[in-house]
């Protein structure tokens, strides 16, 4: 052990003395240098403009899980499933100056929209009527109505339709709906199309062409969302209240958030960052400096996402605050000691090869437990997510590079003065009182401070024993929030937002002509609507193939309800799709692929917490298996089924992810205080921080959710940071003099103020979250700036004391092995030594 102590001190010493090197070689040709780190910016950061925000449902999951490749197959097949729903609410919807109204929403609606594949309403909704012998397929307001009598005709034919109900107007008829429905594909799309047209005679095939294709983007669907608000903005008025909601919606105002919120917090923090730098340094140039490190890291970090084509997502919004806290870190510890030799009057190349000597290992070992501690994020199996546990570690490791590299060459050329009268010292006098204090304190009572901290541990246990996950993205926002009123309204009004499709594989071409099998999906329909999940959640409708064959049937026998049923016979079901195809109507292809093998089966649902999905999916999922036997194949997919994948795995990644975060750091910190019990007492002030933020959050009832989830690995890469600078500088001194209070001391000293500013550096950078309309950030920052202060707290008080109590043994060890050698001794030597060995140990 004592071998591999004496190594490590030798590569700690050489690594020190190499970093004390380059300071001083700063100062040969930094304009060179200056130029590089520079250009290396401005070549990753002009590929800004390709960035991309992605907030849909899909997006969190890898192009690879089993679950995002269902969806895209039923998407490539079907269509897009999310739909923009405008419910209005008139006076009367069978009014004809509302139905005027109507129809010129409708047109142009069709006019404006991008990407638009329909726009359906009771203007051009599907009536299928029979003739004689001709079947006829319609829309319903075809003939337009100009009498009492026509409207009230047009009413009792809407109100009896069961495929309108819900989807087009309420059941009492009070409200009315426009549905808009897009194209899955991206304009992208098109031009892989035009590319790809020379090559289908090779024997390209149509299925894995469109599985090749791209889907529609996040940029594309607020194009969208923003024309079908500009058009409704033009109706909106007394007797025509229109409410947007869907699924599209609510991933556009995510995504609108996510873009104040950056640009917001990131001016916040650097204002937070700049003010605490001049208020410790008191000098315009330690702050520019810092900052341009910064920025350049930053600006570095999302130009290299672009460059990999990799999207913001909903964490990934965290990046800009979370780099700016970080880097100014390393920027601070190592100007701090370089403004302390520099003002007592050493030359500028020697203030600097100390700086860098003394705090540049420190500085590297925290930007390595910070990006290992993020890094673990990259197993996720949410794509947003393990995007930051790559982007972060990549914006970290980049600003070292700054830091180590470009501010020292910045330090020799920017012209500076000696402060005269701040004798080495940074920040007032109190504040390094108030260190020395609590330092000395917690070496004279060691074991008071370990118990206090065991029993706020053993409380926070407690807490954290009660607390619950959630994920409800719609309840991010405020009640008063558009978006949120709108979701109710619809769910209350035309029962619901949210989709949930079942696909039916029945094995055999044609096989969704058998009359049994339609008999059973008609059944179905009856079926799903009496399964009532958790907290109430409900099918508020459903439509299949079965729903069109029976209006099929009803329309070639005389319209009469009576027939509104399956055929008994699968040769007349076939004969009655080959009609209604002939009649000019597409609408087959939305719920039926062309072999008649593949089925739809859509479910409207209101909006609940993702997490209540999992539980009523799985009862639906086992009736239509129970019902349908063995040889048919049923799959979920769909919004609901995405997001029940999703929590699913935000779960199991975030376990993981802690784990391997630990794995990372842990070896780190072993490495860099030379010991197992060193290493392994320099991890409580680690994890200490996280356990009683975990209590808080149990014993005030906030839920865990995908953005509290991150703060446990976002926490040990930060708060080690603090623990390495304190043990680094500590062990030194130690090693050197044996004193353990004056080790404490100096460390507290010379260390402690870049401790102190660092630390309310990082937590303003997350505090300012709290002005965020989104409670999610709101909970987040609170929390992640919470547990930073913490763990600064735990560093000057925990980690002195447990400093303290491994001296102790380590001097209790050394004596008593002492004594067992004097007791060995033979003659009167023995006793001599073992009273010498007593009062050492005294």
């Amino acid at each position: 052990m004592k071998h591999q102590e004496r190594w490590d001190v030798a590569l700690r010493a050489r690594l020190e003395r190499a970093l004390a090197d380059w300071g001083r070689r700063a100062h040969v040709r930094p304009w060179i240098v200056i130029a590089i780190m520079f250009g290396l910016a401005a070549a990753l950061s002009s590929q800004l403009p390709k960035i991309q925000i992605e907030t849909s449902p899909d997006e969190q999951l890898h192009k690879s899980d089993p679950a995002r490749v269902v969806y895209e197959r039923f998407r490539a097949q079907f269509g897009r499933e999310e739909v923009v729903v405008l419910a209005i609410q008139p006076k009367e919807v069978f009014d004809l100056a509302f139905l005027e109204k109507l129809r010129a929403l409708h047109t142009e609606l069709e006019e404006r929209v991008p990407y638009l594949d329909e726009v359906s309403s009771l203007i051009n909704a599907r009536e299928t009527l029979g003739v004689g012998d001709e079947l006829i397929v319609r829309d319903l307001l075809e003939e337009w109505p100009e009498t009492p009598e026509q409207l009230a005709s047009l009413r009792e034919r809407v109100l009896a339709n069961p495929l309108y109900k819900s989807f087009l107007i309420s059941s009492d008829g009070r409200v009315t709906a426009v549905v808009i429905k897009n194209d899955a594909f991206s304009s992208q799309a098109l031009e892989l199309d035009d590319l790809s047209a020379g090559f289908e005679e090779a024997g390209s095939g149509a299925g894995s062409e469109a599985e090749d294709r791209p889907f529609l983007t996040g940029a594309e669907n607020g194009e969208i969302i923003r024309a079908i608000n500009e058009v409704v903005e033009g109706y909106r008025g007394p007797g025509f209240d229109v409410y947007v909601a869907g699924g599209p919606v609510m991933g556009f105002r995510i995504m609108e958030e996510m873009q104040r919120n950056m640009l917001l917090f990131s001016l916040l923090s650097i204002c937070a960052v700049a003010i605490l730098l001049f208020a410790l340094f008191r000098r315009l140039s330690a702050v520019f400096l810092p900052l341009v490190v910064i920025g350049l890291s930053v600006l570095s970090t999302f130009g290299t996402m672009a460059i990999t084509g990799k999207p913001l997502g909903i964490p990934t919004q965290i990046l800009p605050s979370f780099l700016l806290a970080v880097g100014v870190g390393g920027a601070v510890h190592l100007l701090v000691i370089f403004f302390q030799r520099f003002d007592a009057g050493a030359p500028r190349q020697e203030a600097l090869a100390f700086a860098l000597g003394h705090s540049g290992l420190a500085i590297v070992m925290t930007g390595l437990t910070t990006a290992g501690g993020l890094a673990s994020f990259a197993v996720a199996e949410i794509a947003p997510v393990a995007d930051l546990g790559i982007f972060a570690p990549v914006g970290i490791l980049l600003g070292l590079a700054y830091c180590l590299i470009l501010l020292p060459a910045l330090l020799a050329v920017v012209p500076l003065s000696p402060r005269a009268g701040r004798d080495g010292r940074a920040g007032p006098d109190w504040v390094e009182r108030v260190l020395l204090w609590t330092g000395d304190r917690c070496v004279d009572r060691p074991w008071i401070v370990v118990g206090c901290m065991a029993a706020i541990l053993l409380f926070s246990l407690a807490g954290a024993s009660r607390l619950q996950f959630t994920y409800d993205p719609l309840r991010w926002f405020d009640e008063q929030e558009p978006v949120r009123i709108a979701m109710d309204y619809v769910d209350h009004h035309l029962d619901g937002n949210i989709s949930l499709e079942i696909t039916v594989d029945s094995g055999r071409e044609n096989g969704l002509m058998d009359p049994v099998l339609l008999q059973k999906l008609d059944a179905l329909r009856e079926e799903v609507a009496t399964i009532e999940g958790e907290g109430g959640l409900r099918v508020g409708a459903s439509v299949s193939i079965a729903d069109i064959v029976k209006e099929i049937h009803q329309a070639l026998n005389e319209n009469r309800p009576e027939y509104r049923v399956i055929p008994d016979q699968e040769q007349l079901v076939a004969q009655e799709l080959l009609l209604f195809e002939s009649s000019g109507a597409d609408d087959l292809e939305e719920v039926v692929d062309s072999q008649f093998r593949l089925a739809r089966f859509s479910l409207k649902m209101p909006y609940a917490p993702p997490m209540l999905f999992k539980g009523f999916i799985d009862q639906i999922v086992e009736a239509f298996e129970r019902s349908l036997g063995e040889s048919v194949v049923v799959t979920p997919t769909g919004f609901a089924a995405i997001m029940t994948r999703s929590l699913g795995a935000v779960s199991t990644s975030m376990v993981r992810s802690y784990l391997i975060a630990l794995a990372i750091i842990t070896p780190l910190m072993f490495l860099l205080l030379g010991n197992l019990r060193s290493g392994a007492a320099a991890m409580v002030p680690n994890l200490a921080p996280i356990i009683v933020t975990l209590g808080l959050m149990g014993w005030t009832g906030i839920p865990l959710d995908l953005f509290t989830l991150l703060i446990g690995s976002i926490a040990i890469g930060l708060a080690v940071d603090d623990t390495i600078h304190f043990m680094h500088n500590f062990r030194k001194l130690y090693e050197a003099t044996g004193d353990v209070r004056h080790a404490v001391r100096e460390t507290l000293r010379t260390t402690g103020h870049a401790l102190l500013v660092t630390s309310i550096v990082l937590s303003l950078a997350f505090f300012v979250y709290m002005f965020a309309s989104l409670e999610n950030l709101v909970l987040f920052g609170l929390l992640t700036g919470f547990t930073i202060i913490t763990a600064f707290v735990a560093d000057i008080t925990v980690s002195p004391a447990l400093m303290t109590l491994a001296a102790r043994h380590d001097v209790l060890a050394a004596e008593r092995a002492r004594r067992r050698e004097y007791a060995d001794a033979p003659g009167e030597d023995a006793l001599p030594r073992s009273i010498a060995a007593e009062r050492a140990i005294e």
